[in-house]
């Protein structure tokens, strides 16, 4: 099998090329006045001769033994959605080929295994590493809170976004079009769903994106330019205003989050009351440039890897004289 690099379709960028992309705090913006400087380049991924990525909402990053860089995965919508890359760059292999509609978000839980939403299908699906079907949540092009006839206690989902765990193994899925969260068992048993349309405390106006640190669920409210934060039950603690649209949202392992606003095209760096400490990123098409900045993972060697949807590119972040 032949083998390209990557190339960003909005405009090429080389492997080695780099860019530096710094942003400062305006008057007009002042909750945030930290400058950051970052370098931008490709990650050096391998795609198969004649296949290409379209319109990437999602990207994360395994973490291997020993804390070392692990498997890259990629969710796109193209022909080849889920792909799975070598710590190396190298392509490894294509996961649940047709089965996606418009794939939305990525996840990898504790086990290793890679979770993925769709919001097209309307489907939350649960993989091995090795490209194995575990789970499938809701059913497939329907579009529905529940069905409950029958004897059946099963749950649908309109528009799934994201999905996060908590240390016990539930599943959190934010559901969008639904405007809620839904809390299953580590058995994939429903144990409750909360949240309605609104914009008071535990409404929300299409929840985007959700991650579990320690005992709270985080909420991107997206329509609603704010994060809410529950207690595991769904009992509401607190809200972030302020902080811009959440898109994706990834809680740091040194403390605090990092928060993508498509709106904006920044990744926003937060602290862990939800103070907005810093933006880097601009609209554009050139390397560090964004349309519709949308996924964000940690790496393990301390960089950040963003998927851009319009760019149909994902992009790896580095801080400055790091590469």
């Amino acid at each position: 099998m032949k083998f390209k690099h990557l190339i960003g379709m909005a405009g090429v960028f080389t492997l080695t090329g780099l860019a530096a992309v710094t942003s400062i705090g305006s008057a007009a913006d002042h909750t945030w006045a930290v400058d950051t400087s970052w370098q931008a380049k490709a990650p050096g991924l391998e795609m198969p001769e004649g296949w290409f990525l379209v319109e990437v909402p999602g990207v994360l990053q395994s973490t291997g033994n020993g804390g070392k860089p692990g498997a890259i995965y990629v969710l796109n919508r193209g022909e080849h959605a889920l792909l799975k890359f070598k710590p190396t760059g190298k392509f490894d292999r294509e996961i649940g080929h047709g089965l996606f509609k418009s794939p939305h978000g990525l996840r990898e839980d504790a086990d290793g295994n890679i979770w993925t939403t769709d919001v097209g299908n309307h489907l939350v699906l649960q993989f091995t590493p090795g490209g194995e079907l575990l789970r499938v949540y809701g059913r497939r092009d329907y579009a529905s809170p529940g069905w409950f006839d029958r004897d059946y206690n099963y749950t649908f989902f309109d528009k799934p976004s994201d999905v996060a765990f908590d240390a016990g193994g539930n599943l959190y899925v934010a559901d969008g079009g639904n405007f809620r969260i839904v809390k299953f068992d580590p058995d994939g048993n429903m144990i409750k769903s909360f949240g309605e349309k609104g914009e008071g405390e535990g409404q929300f106006n299409f929840p985007h994106s959700v991650v579990v640190k320690g005992d709270t669920l985080y909420v991107g409210d997206r329509e609603n330019q704010r994060i809410q934060l529950f207690d595991l039950d769904g009992k509401f603690r607190e809200v972030w205003s302020g902080v811009g649209y959440p898109y994706g949202l990834e809680a740091l392992p040194d403390g605090g989050f990092l928060m993508t606003d498509a709106r904006a095209e920044k990744l926003v760096r937060l602290d862990e009351n939800g103070k907005v400490l810093s933006k880097t990123g601009a609209p554009g098409k050139a390397l560090g440039q964004y349309v519709s900045l949308h996924g964000v993972a940690a790496r393990p060697d301390g960089g950040v890897l963003v998927s851009d949807i319009f760019n149909w590119r994902v992009t790896a972040l580095a801080p400055a004289g790091k590469r």
